[in-house]
């Protein structure tokens, strides 16, 4: 069987690095670098770091836009067809949610008719597309900051930049 080949290019954010993964047709990741998941599912020896592609160059216009400040539609990116079925239903729902704001696991879970806000987490967690499919934008009840795969400080970061309502966790 041909491995599958992939394209990486590394962007700098304001959240640290982020590791941008693609085939020819679709993009399979958007990663902070080190984070819970990272680069999951991708066969590493088959990565070549690239400084231009046709679908991270799309990416990089994208994320440079959002960390100006603006919102673009990302209708347009092809994203990979990975995950299992429930998860691509809660990423789905994730691309609906608004700029600035926000959603309850909880809420996800009642909409989409599951009886729980965990499982949801879970997909949730495994979002391989950071920023891109908002996973930032869900939180715990009472609005609470609650897991990141990339870590709370840098969701808080994403949320603050949009104007997002969220309750820090005081200890």
């Amino acid at each position: 069987m041909k491995q599958k080949k992939y394209a990486k290019m590394l962007y700098p954010s304001p959240i640290g690095t982020l590791s941008l993964v693609a085939d020819e047709q679709y993009l399979h990741g958007i990663w902070v670098q080190d984070q819970t998941h990272f680069e999951r599912g991708i066969d590493t020896d088959g990565i070549e770091i690239v400084k231009e592609h046709p679908v991270l160059d799309k990416v990089i216009s994208y994320l440079n836009a959002y960390f100006d400040g603006r919102v673009q539609d990302l209708s347009l990116l092809p994203l990979a067809p990975i995950g299992t079925d429930f998860e691509k239903r809660v990423w789905t729902y994730l691309q609906s949610i608004p700029y600035g704001q926000t959603m309850t696991y909880g809420q996800i879970a009642q909409d989409l008719q599951v009886l729980s806000a965990q499982a949801i987490g879970g997909a949730v967690g495994r979002n391989p597309w950071s920023i891109l499919v908002p996973c930032h934008r869900v939180l715990g009840a009472g609005k609470r900051l609650t897991g990141y795969a990339a870590g709370v400080e840098k969701k808080a970061w994403l949320l603050e930049h949009e104007g997002a309502d969220f309750q820090e966790n005081k200890e």
